[in-house]
């Protein structure tokens, strides 16, 4: 399989020299790099059109707003239908302008070293994902604490389960990771927001790790029993913490610019330089999509 950071020609790979050329190549690559990293995807979608004015306003789906404060009514014939109101909860989405830059040599490009040209991109697109994936978290957490949204305490530290030994020694059903998945769940139907099912879960490294120890090779069917089909892991997730959500549900990424990556020629160190940035802006505008599940391990 033909290396990805490494773009080719026809059957011919591209020289250094050639992709210095191309940046819109070379954002490609980045771009490709950030996006097999991101775990922002789990809680948003992208929005349609470009961000204008500097930020998004949007409306937020809360519990008791999610319905008008009176009722339909049964209409006589020629009458009017009732004028029922409900209050609406907005706030602004600010963007904010993200990005790093790196420098090729023109010794680099003269030997066609390959290998640096590669590195720096995929340190590039890494560094773009995990900005990308820090703030995507931010505005998340303070979505909500915000408003309020209900989340799950563990009833048992994941790594105490016992599911295997003398039957005196196993952890009950209701101190099991399945409970905690369970009651994520039950909270979304209980604020009655139209929200589906919890089908994604982003957790520390060491969780996903505790859960592999604890189920082995009947995991896919514990996961699928609570109807998690994705699973991701950042080690920006504090350790004893995860998140359930409906994916993509959580809310909306605009951006005033997309992915760019612009190259600009420095004589003075015979080099030139790529910058890469984006500008996007986090739209939590269904905070109840998400809930947050702590103590389920040591911080």
């Amino acid at each position: 399989m033909a290396n990805p950071l490494v773009p080719s020609l026809v059957n011919n790979q591209l020289t250094v020299s050639q992709m210095v050329n191309y940046p819109s190549k070379i954002n490609d690559v980045v771009a490709k790099v950030a996006a097999d990293q991101l775990v922002a995807d789990l809680f948003f979608s992208t929005g349609p059109g470009k961000v204008e004015g500097g930020g998004i306003n949007f409306t937020v789906l809360l519990k008791g707003g999610n319905f008008q404060s009176g009722d339909v009514e049964l209409r006589a014939p020629g009458a009017e239908y009732p004028v029922v109101s409900g209050d609406l909860t907005t706030d602004l989405a600010v963007v904010a302008d993200y990005g790093s830059k790196f420098q090729l040599l023109d010794e680099e490009q003269d030997r066609n070293d390959r290998l640096a040209l590669s590195t720096k991109m995929t340190q590039a697109g890494n560094t773009l994902a995990r900005k990308i994936d820090e703030r995507a978290i931010a505005a998340i957490d303070a979505a909500l604490t915000k408003h309020s949204i209900a989340g799950v305490t563990a009833a048992t530290e994941w790594a105490d389960v016992i599911t295997v030994g003398p039957e005196a020694d196993l952890t009950p059903n209701q101190q099991r990771p399945p409970r905690d998945f369970a009651q994520a769940n039950l909270l979304t139907r209980l604020d009655d927001l139209g929200v589906g099912k919890l089908n994604g879960l982003l957790l520390n490294p060491w969780q996903e790790f505790e859960l592999t120890s604890i189920y082995g090779e009947s995991l896919e069917g514990v996961l699928k029993a609570a109807g998690i089909d994705t699973v991701k892991t950042s080690t920006l997730v504090p350790r004893g913490t995860a998140y359930m959500v409906e994916k993509g549900k959580a809310g909306k990424i605009g951006f005033e610019r997309a992915l760019t990556t612009e190259k600009y020629d420095e004589r003075a160190t015979r080099s030139t330089w790529f910058q890469s940035f984006a500008v996007p802006a986090f739209a939590v505008n269904k905070p109840g999509a998400v809930r947050k599940i702590t103590g389920i391990g040591t911080a």
